[in-house]
C-alpha cells in the first residue's frame, strides 16, 4: 500500500471517530476553525458572486446523499461557469445543466423554474420542507410563549420588506402586528407538511409556504431570540439559529431571480463541469480496522482500560455497530477543491500580471452544501502556501470519513509546500481527535455537535417577492401564472 492509502485510511479512521463522537469545528478554540457563514469579510463583489454560485450549485443537486455540487466563474477572458461534483461527472449533468440554464433564459421569475426543481432537486426541495417543519414544531411553543412577552415596535420596523405579503394577505383590513407574527408562525407549521410534486398545487404550496418564511426569517422578533446572550436561553437560542437557517433554506430558491437578471445581461454563459483525471491522490476503496476500540486507543496512543471502554460503550452505545456496518470506505476528492485544483495552475503559472493578479482577489465557489471540516483546512493551507484567496460561503465543521487527502495532485508550478496542504489537514484532524478523546474519557455529558448541512442560510432581506404573480397568489388567487409542469 502506498504512503498515500496509508495515511488516508488512517485519517479516515479519525475522521470516522469524530463523526461517532458528533464532532462539530464551529466555535472551537482551534485555528483554521469553520465559520457557518463568513459574509462578513466577503468584498462586495465577491458576495454578490457568492450568492449566485450557491444557488447554481443547489439548483443543480438531487439532494441524493453524497451529491454534492460546487460552482465558480472563470473570468480570465469570456466568464464561464466552472461546475464540480463529489462523484463521477456523468452525461446527463450536461443534459441537466443545459435544461436549467435554457430555463433561465425563458422565465420571468423565479416560480418558472419551479418544475425544474422538482424534477431535478425533488428530494433536496422535500428535505428542506421536513426540515422547517420540525424545527418550527419543536419550537412552537417556545415561539409563542416568547411572542407573549415581545415589546413589539412599528409593522414595518418588525417585519421589514413584506408589505407585499401583508396586503396580499390582510387586502381589507389594518392587521395587528401580534395577529401578523402568530399567523406567520402558525403557517410555517401547518404549511410545510407536504411534498413536492410536478404539478401546480405543489408550487402552490411552495409559493405561499416561501411568503410566510420570508417574512419570518427577516423579522425582529426572530432576530432577537437569536441574538439573546442570556445563558439561561442558550438551547432556544441554538434552536431558533437552526429555525431562522431552515427559513433561509426554503427561500434560497427566489435567489434564481438574480440568476434571470444575469442570463439576460450575460447570455450563452458556456459552462464546463471538471473532469480532470488526479494522479496521487487518497481516492479509492480501503477498509478501516476491524475494532473501533483500537482506533479510539492509537487516538490516544495508549492503551484503554477496561473503565474507559465501558464509559465509551456506555456514552456511545452504536459505536461498535456502526463502525463495523460500514467498514469500506471511498474517499472522493470533494467538489469545490476539484475547482480549486482545476483552476489555480492555470492561475498561477501565467504572467507576471496575471500571478500578481492571482494573489489579489477573493475567489468564491457556490456550494450545494456548506464545506466539510477537512475542506476548510485544507483550503486555509492553500490559500496560505499560495497567497490565494479562495473561499467557499461558510462551512458546518463536520468530519467526512470519505473526504480523500488530493495528495500529488496538488503539485503546481511555483508551489513548493504542496505536501504541507495534506499534513495541514491530517494534523488539525489528530489534534481535534486527541482533544476530543480527552472529553470522552471524562464523559461530559454534553453533546459537540449541531447539524449545520446545505448552504443558503445567508439572508440580506427579503428575497425574490418582485414578481407580481407572487403577489397575487398570496392574495388568493391561485391560478395567477403558475407554471406548467415539464413534459
Amino acid at each position: 500500500m502506498s504512503q498515500i492509502h496509508v495515511s488516508q485510511t488512517h485519517l479516515s479512521e479519525e475522521l470516522r471517530l469524530l463523526h461517532e463522537f458528533g464532532y462539530s469545528d464551529l466555535d472551537m478554540p482551534y485555528q483554521s476553525v469553520g465559520v457557518h457563514s463568513n459574509k462578513d469579510i466577503r468584498e462586495p463583489d465577491t458576495h454578490a458572486d457568492m450568492r449566485i454560485l450557491d444557488v447554481i450549485a443547489v439548483c443543480l443537486t438531487t439532494g441524493h446523499p453524497g451529491d454534492v455540487v460546487a460552482a465558480a466563474f472563470d473570468k480570465r477572458e469570456r466568464i464561464t461557469l466552472i461546475l464540480a461534483k463529489n462523484g463521477d461527472v456523468l452525461p446527463a449533468d450536461y443534459t441537466v445543466t443545459t435544461t436549467f440554464l435554457y430555463a433561465l433564459t425563458t422565465a420571468r421569475g423565479w416560480i418558472d423554474l419551479l418544475p425544474f426543481l422538482v424534477r431535478h432537486g425533488k428530494e433536496n426541495m422535500d428535505k428542506r420542507i421536513r426540515n422547517l417543519h420540525q424545527s418550527i414544531s419543536d419550537l412552537y411553543d417556545d415561539l409563542r410563549s416568547a411572542a407573549a412577552q415581545y415589546s413589539f415596535e412599528t409593522m414595518e420596523e418588525e417585519f421589514p420588506h413584506s408589505e407585499r405579503y401583508r396586503k396580499a394577505l390582510y387586502p381589507d383590513q389594518r392587521v395587528t402586528i401580534d395577529v401578523m407574527l402568530d399567523g406567520l408562525i402558525r403557517t410555517c407549521r401547518d404549511a410545510s407538511i407536504f411534498e413536492m410534486h410536478e404539478d401546480q398545487t405543489s408550487f402552490l404550496q411552495y409559493v405561499q409556504l416561501f411568503g410566510a418564511a420570508d417574512a419570518l426569517q427577516n423579522s425582529r422578533f426572530l432576530l432577537q431570540l437569536t441574538s439573546d446572550r442570556n445563558l439561561l436561553n442558550l438551547e432556544r437560542r441554538e434552536r431558533a439559529e437552526r429555525l431562522k437557517r431552515r427559513l433561509g433554506k426554503i427561500c434560497q430558491y427566489a435567489r434564481i431571480e438574480q440568476l434571470i437578471k444575469m442570463v439576460k445581461r450575460l447570455p450563452n454563459i458556456p459552462f464546463r463541469w471538471v473532469e480532470d483525471n488526479l494522479i496521487g491522490t487518497g481516492e479509492g476503496t480501503f477498509e478501516i480496522g476491524v475494532d473501533s476500540m483500537d482506533a479510539v486507543s492509537r487516538g490516544l496512543q495508549g492503551e484503554l482500560s477496561s473503565q474507559d471502554i465501558d464509559a465509551i460503550n456506555e456514552r456511545f452505545p452504536r459505536l461498535a455497530r456502526n463502525w463495523d456496518q460500514r467498514r469500506f470506505i471511498n474517499p472522493r476528492i470533494h467538489a469545490e477543491l476539484r475547482i480549486i485544483l482545476h483552476l489555480s495552475p492555470t492561475l498561477l503559472s501565467g504572467s507576471p500580471t496575471v500571478f500578481l493578479s492571482a494573489h489579489a482577489v477573493q475567489r468564491p465557489i457556490g456550494c450545494s452544501k456548506r464545506s466539510c471540516l477537512c475542506c476548510v483546512l485544507w483550503i486555509d493551507a492553500f490559500n496560505s502556501g499560495t497567497r490565494m484567496l479562495w473561499m467557499t460561503s461558510g462551512s458546518h465543521g463536520k468530519p467526512y470519513d470519505n473526504w480523500a487527502l488530493p495528495g500529488a495532485a496538488g503539485e503546481m508550478k511555483g508551489v513548493r509546500a504542496w505536501r504541507r496542504f495534506d499534513e495541514h489537514v491530517i494534523m488539525g484532524v489528530y489534534t481535534r481527535l486527541t482533544d476530543t478523546l480527552a472529553w470522552v474519557r471524562k464523559l461530559a455529558a454534553k453533546r459537540i455537535s449541531d447539524e449545520h448541512a446545505s448552504s443558503g442560510s445567508d439572508s440580506d432581506g427579503s428575497e425574490g417577492a418582485e414578481d407580481d404573480r407572487i403577489g397575487k397568489i398570496w392574495a388568493g388567487d391561485h391560478v395567477a401564472g403558475l407554471p406548467v409542469p415539464m413534459n
